[in-house]
């Protein structure tokens, strides 16, 4: 199967007390990024949920937030220690009045300070929370995985076609390249006669000459390496997988080979499907980079 690296997850779960909704946003990255909102009082669990999102995506920015919903009002899991906030609340008031401050003090920065917000959870409450979100992250990650799938083929029928272009345009090239080889000879051939002027050089040493100079100009080992290329990148496009990174050195490959066949030829018409060819590449290029 093939994937594309942006989408869209959801999933939930229940408990007796308490509901669980993830969310996950996946967005274009060089490798996998990973990245949690979630509760406090969860923060000791997400090497596990680290763990069970990594063994099912190989690359992406992912972004997940977790939240948890309480039936009940005595399944809390956070609270407010009144005391330890009293006592802050005194201090700062006794800051406050020393340097002549005359300032009010606002709510969040009493809840801003240590030890005031206190988890309530035990580790009873956790043992029986952190499986319904593991549930409720592996039912997300298998939604995007199914959005990822659906746009990872539909990019791949895209890069299909732009890639027939692509073969069109090269085969092109193959047929005109004989005839641009026969006027390049030619015109080397000329070249030369105007350049020895009335110097005797005999017929075969000269086409010998001329020869090894159009040589220099013949693009067909370019174009065979390009088809060989295409032919890899068709393959590891239809074996699908983690390929997003394969395919964009192939695409590369293929660029050196069509410059180097631009820079050789001397044929408007071979030109006019160089620059065919390249345009196609970008756009593949541009679709490729959102494969994983």
């Amino acid at each position: 199967m093939i994937y594309s690296m942006t989408g869209f997850g959801k999933g939930s779960a229940e408990g007796e007390s308490f509901g669980v909704e993830v969310e996950i946003n996946s967005v274009n990255s060089r490798y996998l990024d990973i990245k949690f909102k979630l509760p406090n009082y969860l923060y000791s669990a997400e090497h596990q949920l680290r763990k069970l999102v990594a063994n099912k995506v190989d690359r992406g920015k992912l972004n997940i937030t977790i939240n948890i919903s309480i039936f009940t009002p005595d399944f809390k899991p956070i609270g407010i220690d009144i005391e330890a906030a009293e006592k802050f609340y005194e201090e700062l008031t006794l800051l406050n009045n020393r340097l002549g401050l005359n300032q009010d003090i606002d709510i969040s920065l009493l809840l801003s300070a240590p030890d005031i917000i206190k988890n309530n959870y035990s580790d009873k409450n956790l043992e029986s929370i952190i499986p319904e979100v593991k549930k409720a992250l592996d039912e997300a990650l298998d939604n995007l995985a199914q959005n990822r799938n659906r746009e990872g083929e539909f990019l791949s029928a895209d890069i299909k076609e732009r890639l027939g272009l692509v073969i069109s345009n090269v085969d092109a090239i193959n047929k005109l390249a004989p005839a641009n080889s026969e006027k390049l000879l030619k015109k080397i051939r000329e070249k030369l006669i105007a350049v020895l002027g009335d110097i005797e050089m005999d017929e075969t040493r000269l086409m010998l000459e001329a020869g090894v100079l159009a040589e220099r100009y013949d693009i067909t080992e370019e174009l065979v390496r390009l088809r060989s290329h295409i032919d890899n990148f068709l393959s590891d496009l239809n074996r699908g997988g983690t390929i997003g990174k394969r395919l964009n050195f192939i695409l590369q490959e293929m660029g050196r080979e069509i410059n180097t066949v631009g820079a050789k030829c001397n044929d408007a018409s071979i030109s006019a499907l160089v620059v065919n060819i390249k345009e196609e590449l970008e756009k593949i290029r541009e679709q490729a980079a959102n494969l994983q």
